[in-house]
């Protein structure tokens, strides 16, 4: 890249905001010149920082604007939300996990609420996102519009947004799903009872256990098999993970291990407020100290099982009344060469070090691997090595793996944990 443009992190760094927000901002429009290669955004150099609502406005705000919306957590009035979508809440401790949400902040500015809402509907990056929006009536990607439909329902807590003070989550979470999923998305045949929108993913129950289920990313991809081999590795490995179970030839069911009546996930991204150092190892660490072992362990499966797709909004923690837990791992499907060709299997597994995958926006997961070592002077005790290959063999096979993808997954496996052992 030449001179003339600069990543989002150094705007970050120049701006005084977060990486993340500036990637918000670019990903809406407000960054002139700015333009996405891959994953990364480019921002020219002069360009200047957008004015974005997070300045503080003027005391004339003091006075909480008319509510046009209530942010309530199941029935309870948590906060108000104006027409131009400033929230002010009422109740910003109301609880731990909205405590998460609020970091104690008594409001939010619209671009707060987007953010929020943004990480409760459908992601825009979906490569079937044409065909959802085209489902919920709309010609293009609005998440405010989506929430609006969906009233940014997730299974994951009680919060959601009321049109009207005295609504009642039980009749609107009924209204939206008979609205919404069912006469707009089911009737194709693709969903059921699915929060986020759709056809990917659906909710349902598995001998007694609920959870998703997970259709094949597309007749090309082992995301299914894969899925299903990182969970049984892991119980092997000695890392928690949600079980991941083969239900007929394309899909997977995920199951959840929290209570829904009284247990609640809070994602990682949640967890930080403010801009996040390079090393994303260190950032879990930061701000989860007491979790630094589950982190250690969720990076040497990653590594073992050549994941691609951790980020911070598929690692959460459990809150409950008597505290909170780090949650066992899950969406696992995109690992083990899921998408990956023969040469490019064969090119990764003759050399780890160089194809390990990356986490964070800096540093491979080999690199956070000899970090931990190095910190914790080995890695002894944080999960078990002693896994043959013909124990491998077992789980690629059981979980579907055939031809190249096999051949591939049984070396990478196998190399990750011989280099695991001479760290030790």
């Amino acid at each position: 890249m030449n001179d003339n443009f600069i990543t989002t992190r150094q705007a970050a760094s120049a701006w005084g905001i977060s990486d993340r927000r500036v990637r918000v901002l670019c990903a809406e429009g407000k960054v002139p010149g700015a333009y996405k290669d891959g994953k990364s955004y480019w921002i020219p150099v002069d360009a200047e920082k957008p004015r974005d609502g997070r300045e503080k406005k003027s005391n004339a705000k003091a006075a909480i604007r008319p509510a046009t919306r209530w942010l309530k957590w199941e029935n309870e009035v948590i906060g108000v939300i104006d027409s131009t979508n400033d929230v002010s809440f009422i109740e910003p401790k109301f609880n731990t996990v909205v405590s998460l949400y609020t970091h104690g902040s008594d409001s939010w500015s619209p671009e707060q609420f987007t953010e929020f809402l943004a990480e409760r509907v459908v992601n825009r990056d979906r490569r079937d996102i044409e065909r959802i929006l085209f489902r919920c009536g709309l010609s293009h990607y609005d998440v405010l519009r989506i929430a609006e439909i969906t009233r940014g329902i997730h299974p994951k807590d009680l919060l959601w947004v009321a049109a009207d003070e005295n609504e009642c989550f039980e009749s609107v979470m009924t209204q939206v799903f008979d609205s919404v999923f069912h006469q707009r998305i089911d009737l194709t045949g693709e969903s059921i009872d699915t929060p986020e929108g759709y056809n990917i993913k659906r909710y349902g129950v598995l001998d007694g256990q609920y959870g998703i289920y997970k259709q094949r990313i597309s007749p090309l991809t082992t995301d299914v098999e894969s899925e299903v081999a990182v969970y049984q590795l892991a119980q092997k490995l000695g890392v928690p993970c949600c079980p991941a179970l083969r239900y007929g030839a394309d899909s997977v069911f995920s199951a959840f291990l929290y209570d829904f009546s009284k247990e609640f996930l809070v994602h990682f991204r949640r967890l930080f407020d403010g801009a996040r150092s390079n090393n994303e190892y260190q950032n879990l660490v930061s701000v989860r100290p007491q979790y630094r072992d589950d982190i250690a362990r969720m990076i040497l499966l990653d590594f073992i099982t050549r994941q691609d797709d951790r980020h911070l909004s598929n690692m959460a923690i459990k809150v409950t009344d008597g505290g909170e837990s780090f949650y066992p791992l899950y969406d696992n499907g995109r690992s083990l060469f899921y998408e990956d060709t023969e040469e490019m299997v064969r090119q990764a597994v003759s050399n780890p070090v160089c194809y390990a995958t990356t986490f964070g926006y800096s540093g491979t997961y080999w690199d956070y691997v000899c970090e931990i070592a190095g910190e914790c002077g080995g890695l002894n005790g944080l999960i078990n090595l002693d896994v043959g290959e013909t124990e491998i063999a077992e789980i690629l096979k059981a979980s579907g793996f055939t031809d190249y993808r096999y051949e591939g997954a049984l070396q990478w496996i196998s190399k990750a944990l011989s280099m695991l052992k001479d760290l030790e």
